[in-house]
């Protein structure tokens, strides 16, 4: 009765300490999850600040440090940090966007930073052409205008705002992997408790029984000693022996057949990293031509509503000529007659579907011709789409000879001669 309970109480506690060991093992794991997930949300946050300090280091500091040391020395190697800034800044722009737009940081500041970057690397551009131009009163004015401080204060607010951002999301998760932590201790000493009495019962328990069988084992022995003969105690030893070759044999073939097994896998394995290889390839270039699509799509929707707009201006002069509008009607007829489809949203949803497409057109182009403005930019990606000179004109709600002027000052900014096609050239661009 006592040894049928006591093998109760061992089976209970050993089945206790495995649940706490599984229970300990899933903990574990979720730390260790917790623990990965904060040195990301950390490498994260860390990243976010660099990124954010590059606004200052990379853009800011260099917009200022090319133009003042152009001015200062009036060579043009001084311009390196200036179009270096040019270059990186919508990348960066870009990077600082995404991480942030990924954490759900509120991005109405980000956004208003953004513009003033954008403005403030107008203005050096425009100083750079007062300066080659050496006209000293109006670089002068615009200079003493000091925005560049301006634009440094408006970033430290942003940043300061950021940081604090990343210090939350970096205490938040600690406290979480603490909280973590201490369940974990908590199942540990639980384990610990109940496996100490359980592992001396069971000491206890196994020498007794250890004894017991003992004492038989001698029993039998000498009563072995008394009934066998020398020759059935041979018999007996190479009757063992042969036994344990044999299970010697048994194991060395189930590991060879466990290795052959290894290998199959390790085979499978390498054919399914090639159809892996393979699947990715083809995703690759299906997201390439996705992206081509879209642009196109973006084309052909602005095309569109710029033959709707010419139709409605041309039904809009019918009218004035058949009725006698008043001034004020005839301001608003005016207002619809010379609306432009590519409004600033259409011209963002076009710009970045056309950078998806030709990520470095934008760059190469402000990094090889400096002073080129927004207006060359865009009527350059326009002529990259192949647009005629009528769909160009709907597009930026100009005449077509408008076009004409302002495709001739791009083929001169270009540093292009008559003979030279301006479509080739920008076409060869990237």
């Amino acid at each position: 009765m006592k040894h049928r309970f006591e093998n109760k109480v061992l089976a209970f506690s050993v089945s206790v300490i495995t649940v706490l060991l599984v229970l300990n093992i899933i903990i574990t794991h979720h730390n260790n999850n917790i623990l990965e997930h904060n040195r990301n949300l950390q490498k994260e946050a860390e990243q976010v600040k660099v990124t954010i300090s590059q606004f200052a280091i990379v853009i800011i500091h260099n917009l200022d440090l090319g133009l003042r040391s152009y001015a200062l020395y009036g060579k043009k190697k001084y311009l390196t940090p200036l179009r270096f800034a040019i270059e990186y800044k919508d990348s960066i722009l870009g990077m600082a966007e995404e991480s942030l737009r990924q954490q759900q940081y509120p991005l109405k500041e980000f956004y208003e930073l953004k513009d003033s970057i954008i403005a403030y690397e107008a203005l050096c551009l425009r100083l750079l052409e007062l300066y080659e131009a050496k006209d000293t009163a109006e670089f002068n004015r615009l200079s003493d205008q000091d925005k560049g401080y301006l634009l440094w204060l408006q970033y430290e607010r942003f940043s300061k705002g950021v940081n604090e951002f990343e210090d939350q999301i970096n205490e938040s998760a600690q406290r979480k992997y603490l909280a973590a932590l201490r369940n974990n201790y908590l199942v540990q000493i639980s384990l610990l408790l109940i496996s100490v009495p359980t592992l001396f019962f069971t000491f206890v328990h196994t020498k007794r029984k250890f004894a017991v069988e003992t004492a038989l084992r001698k029993a039998e022995i000498e009563k072995a000693e008394l009934l066998a003969s020398q020759n059935q105690l041979l018999e007996k030893a190479v009757a063992e022996r042969t036994v344990e070759i044999q299970t010697k044999n048994k194991q060395l073939q189930e590991q060879y057949d466990e290795i052959a097994a290894a290998n199959e896998e390790i085979s499978a394995q390498n054919d399914e990293l090639t159809l892996h290889r393979e699947e990715l390839s083809r995703r690759n270039r299906a997201l390439e031509e996705s992206k081509r699509r879209e642009l196109d799509l973006y084309k052909v929707n602005l095309l569109e509503k710029s033959e709707m707009i010419r139709a409605i201006s041309q039904e809009l002069e019918i009218l004035k000529g058949k009725f006698s509008p008043t001034p004020e009607q005839i301001q608003k007829f005016n207002n619809i007659l010379h609306f432009s489809i590519a409004t600033d949203e259409d011209w963002e949803q076009f710009k970045k579907a056309f950078q998806e497409v030709y990520p470095t057109f934008f760059a190469n182009l402000r990094f090889r011709f400096a002073a080129i403005t927004a207006s060359e930019l865009r009527l350059a990606a326009l002529i990259k789409m192949n647009l005629s000179l009528r769909e160009a004109a709907d597009m930026l709600g100009i005449s077509s000879e408008s076009v004409k002027k302002s495709r001739y000052r791009l083929k001169k900014r270009l540093g292009l001669v008559d003979e030279e096609s301006l479509e080739d050239f920008v076409r060869t661009l990237n």
